[in-house]
């Protein structure tokens, strides 16, 4: 009779999982295992594994998001606290959680900016707003990172100017070079190739794709690279970085080797980080391009109101966008150029009522892209600097939204407005940048995420980029909501009334 012991190794070597794995020891495949992410009072479960420093993937993840404030969670203690940061996905950013496609075979979960995982204890799925755990565990204290591998050589030939910086190993399929420089325009159909044996040959080789540039099929270098331009390269499917001896800037045509590195066959690249694809974004998942307003001396007012974006499939290009974004000056989310040294005027129509949160919505200036200021954990909004003056909360005015005809005829706009509030009730403040403002800054909300733009900061308005027509309206025209509104009231606060008299009526006959 075979063993438990054996069955279980055989189990093991039977199936393709990632449930076999030892705690903080490194797999090629998936990296390093740190832990089950599980929980018994919930149905979250999921292996976790180190890619690299800023990097977790989770396989067989299952997870049902019944409740609405839930994101990956990082914390410096044991379990999480409110003190913790968020982790944020392709899918969702640093919005809560949503479903997964079923089709993902894992969940890429990444580290925000300036921090690494070694700084952390623990990973979770936690609800910010209810201060509860959702399903954690507990991070190694000595946890294992994989590494990217310099190589020791760069390219380097006599022809067509060819050079480099350093080649760094990022993963098993992954290869970036620093400061490539070849004539490519000039050079008869040329490649990245890379193959096994003692020298490079046509036979033994595969061609090389360029991140960015080979998305379906792979291209000849046919570009002017002046040497301040990196550039990654990515092996084929089968392929890997332990399969190869040799990457070369390879003419197909004449089949010559313009120039090559070879690939270190001692344990260098021993500990390097799995390979993890790339999302290639269909056409409908790319983002929208974004239109432009310049603020010229034309246009120093800048009216923020609301429009709702359901008719429109790829605002943001992954799966959570918000149910309104802002319109300025009557465009959708458009990016601003604004000139130092000229004070802007900011009007805010995003509504105030803080009972309904999609429609409350303070407006701010800051240097976080996906906004949501209030809905950031202290540690979070202490990395924000914000440049609008004063407090976040007194930036909100009346509500007015920007709505889709559906039924419009052949004369009629796309768009209409519709405001609740009077022209007196709208919210103003000054914005002047100066030669301290960087340049680059974000306009948002502070109560919900991912509904503003970009505003560039310059020293002169930009020629080459169109500035968008507005759309004109009489903002005196549109009371219609508030009117509806104060019909609506009447109507409620009569019905109070009646209620209001029968209950004293009720009251005095029981005494």
């Amino acid at each position: 009779m075979i063993s438990l012991v054996v069955q279980a190794s055989l189990l093991c070597l039977l199936i393709t999982c990632t449930s076999c794995h030892d705690i903080n020891v490194y797999n090629s495949d998936y990296g390093v295992y740190v832990g089950d992410l599980s929980s018994p009072e919930s149905d979250v479960s999921g292996q976790v594994f180190i890619v690299n420093a800023t990097t977790l993937q989770i396989f067989n993840f299952t997870f049902n998001p019944d409740q609405q404030d839930l994101y990956f969670w990082l914390d410096i203690k044991d379990t999480p606290t409110k003190e913790g940061i968020k982790a944020h996905t392709y899918e969702y950013g640093i919005t809560p959680l949503g479903p997964f496609p079923e089709d993902n075979d894992r969940v890429v979960v990444h580290v925000p900016e300036k921090h690494r995982l070694d700084e952390f204890k623990s990973f979770s799925i936690y609800s910010f707003k209810t201060d509860k755990n959702f399903g954690s565990l507990v991070l190694p204290e000595d946890m294992k990172i994989p590494k990217s591998v310099a190589l020791s050589s760069e390219f380097t030939g006599k022809r067509y100017k060819l050079r480099s910086g350093p080649l760094y190993v990022l993963d098993r399929r992954t290869i970036k070079v620093y400061g490539f420089t070849f004539e490519g325009n000039k050079a008869p159909k040329t490649y990245f190739y890379a193959g096994r044996g003692a020298s490079v040959s046509y036979s033994s080789g595969v061609k090389v794709a360029i991140r960015g540039k080979d998305d379906k099929e792979i291209s000849e270098i046919s570009e002017n690279y002046r040497g301040g331009k990196d550039i990654i390269l990515e092996l084929p499917e089968n392929y890997d970085i332990f399969h190869i001896d040799w990457i070369s800037v390879y003419c197909y045509k004449y089949r010559v080797n313009f120039g090559s590195v070879l690939v270190p066959t001692d344990d260098t690249l021993a500990n390097l980080p799995p390979y993890v694809p790339s999302i290639n974004r269909s056409d409908e998942e790319k983002p929208m391009s974004r239109r432009v307003l310049k603020g010229s001396a034309n246009r120093i007012n800048f009216t923020f109101q609301l429009g709702h974006i359901e008719h429109i499939k790829n605002y943001n290009g992954n799966l959570r966008s918000p149910k309104y974004v802002w319109h300025v000056n009557s465009v959708m989310s458009p990016d601003l150029y604004l000139k130092r040294h000229v004070t802007y005027k900011f009007n805010v129509e995003g509504g105030r009522d803080k009972l309904l949160p999609d429609i409350y919505n303070p407006l701010y200036i800051g240097d976080d892209e996906n906004g949501g200021y209030n809905e950031l954990s202290q540690n979070e909004a202490e990395r924000v600097t914000v440049y609008s003056p004063g407090p976040i909360d007194s930036h909100t005015g009346p509500l007015c939204l920007w709505m889709h005809n559906r039924d419009k005829t052949a004369n009629e706009p796309e768009t209409y407005l519709e405001c609740d509030g009077w022209p007196e009730d709208v919210h103003s403040f000054a914005f002047t940048p100066n030669d301290t403002t960087p340049s680059v800054l974000y306009y948002n909300s502070a109560n919900n995420f991912n509904m503003g733009g970009k505003i560039y900061i310059v020293d002169e308005l930009p020629e080459n980029v169109e500035d968008s027509a507005e759309v004109p309206y009489n903002r005196e025209k549109w009371h219609t909501l508030a009117l509806s509104r104060q019909r609506a009231d009447k109507v409620n606060g009569s019905k109070t009334t009646i209620a209001a008299v029968f209950l004293i009526i009720l009251t005095i006959m029981l005494s």
